[in-house]
């Protein structure tokens, strides 16, 4: 019984020992505005819709937390003229699908300081849609969809401001928000990415 008292009474005073450390979390460090940072990355993301290929410029940007969080937004648009078929096999020549995309995302870079390293996407967002040069006075209404879409990169640090990055990610198209007649829907693709990701990544390194 004694024993079991002692170790009872151990027990509880190393509780109150370690009650006194602060616990250790993924943001331990001091809130600072040194450890923050802002980056812009224009780009081109190569994919597929309704299984046409397709070329999108992309720019992103967003709030960098002590170089391994980001936090911001995106926005892409279609470059060439997609033309997916048999759905467009009735329409001219010169009739093709029009696209966009938008919305946020979060990253997480690993080993910023390497020269090559790696960053893990996720990005969460809509892509509308539509039908051009359809030879009628007027076009088809678009389709909104959600979608999601994570992807794995890699980086190569050509300055301390300046990184280029190339990677892979699978779109994963999910709810239909306004669903167009004629449109054909984009479909889940991977995509294939490559750009210049642009900024000051911690503010201490000025």
């Amino acid at each position: 019984m004694k024993k079991l008292s002692s170790l009872m009474f151990l027990f509880f005073l190393q509780t109150l020992v370690f009650a006194q450390e602060a616990p250790k979390t993924l943001f331990s460090a001091k809130p600072d505005g040194k450890n923050l940072g802002i980056m812009v990355a224009p780009g081109l993301q190569l994919t597929q819709l309704a299984d046409a290929g397709s070329l999108f410029f992309t720019i992103q940007g967003g709030l960098v937390i002590q170089d391994k969080f980001t936090i911001g937004a995106f926005y892409g648009k279609v470059l060439n003229d997609p033309r997916p078929l048999p759905a467009f096999q009735d329409l001219p020549a010169r009739a093709h699908l029009d696209a966009w995309q938008a919305g946020g995302f979060l990253s997480y870079t690993w080993q910023a300081n390497r020269l090559v390293h790696l960053n893990f996407p996720l990005y969460i967002g809509v892509m509308e849609l539509e039908i051009d040069d359809a030879g009628r006075a007027f076009d088809f209404p678009e389709s909104t969809t959600l979608f999601f879409e994570p992807g794995a990169q890699m980086e190569l640090n050509l300055h301390r401001f300046a990184r280029l990055y190339a990677g892979v990610g699978y779109r994963i198209m999910g709810a239909t928000f306004e669903q167009a007649a004629g449109v054909p829907a984009a479909g889940n693709a991977l995509t294939f990415s490559v750009g210049l990701k642009m900024g000051i990544f911690k503010f201490s390194d000025l």
